[in-house]
């Protein structure tokens, strides 16, 4: 079994999603962005925005997947009517505003606990550098999912993988890639 984690390949070339100034220097604005699998309940919309260097005078272009924060993405329209109901089986797809326009934060809800600790390299504070896999524990159909341990990374297994890969060629989606994490090169 070989298992992905869900990146963007575009990191560095495109603008990643922040805080909005107003909200900058709010304490409280990080805890509605939940990264342990739970369901979110939004009152209001929150607001995010292209990042900006202030020393560039042409921004860095969006990417229809964009990088928000280690283990999170923000789907545009586009990207949120080809994926969208796939991805929606394994968590939420919750309304964020950027720049007044509606995108899409998604909210992996799927938890399987499948990283051997015994087996993968930790180090000290208890991080998982490298994960090994338990494979008895992820399903043959395509699933997406977050591991207990390793609440920063979004993976997928082959059938997911395919799916996706499939759905973002046929519709030009920018900015979701696949790191092999696991599998014949990987196995301990």
């Amino acid at each position: 079994m070989r298992l992905w984690e869900i990146t963007n390949d575009l990191i560095g070339q495109v603008s990643m999603l922040v805080v909005t100034e107003a909200d900058r220097l709010n304490l409280h604005f990080w805890d509605q962005f939940s990264d342990d699998g739970s369901p979110m309940h939004w009152d209001q919309c929150p607001k995010l925005q292209p990042s900006v260097d202030k020393k560039r005078k042409k921004q860095k272009p969006r990417a229809d997947i964009s990088p928000f924060r280690p283990g999170c993405m923000v789907l545009n329209g586009k990207s949120r009517k080809a994926l969208g109901d796939f991805l929606a089986q394994f968590g939420q797809l919750l309304e964020v505003d950027v720049l007044g326009e509606v995108e899409y934060y998604y909210n992996v809800t799927h938890i399987i606990a499948s990283v051997d600790l015994d087996r993968s390299e930790v180090v000290p504070g208890g991080f998982v550098k490298t994960p090994a896999f338990n494979e008895s524990a992820i399903p043959a159909q395509a699933v997406v999912f977050k591991d207990p341990a390793v609440r920063s990374s979004i993976y997928v297994n082959e059938a997911a993988k395919s799916e996706l890969e499939n759905r973002i060629a046929e519709c030009g989606i920018s900015g979701m890639a696949f790191k092999q994490i696991w599998g014949t090169t990987h196995d301990a």
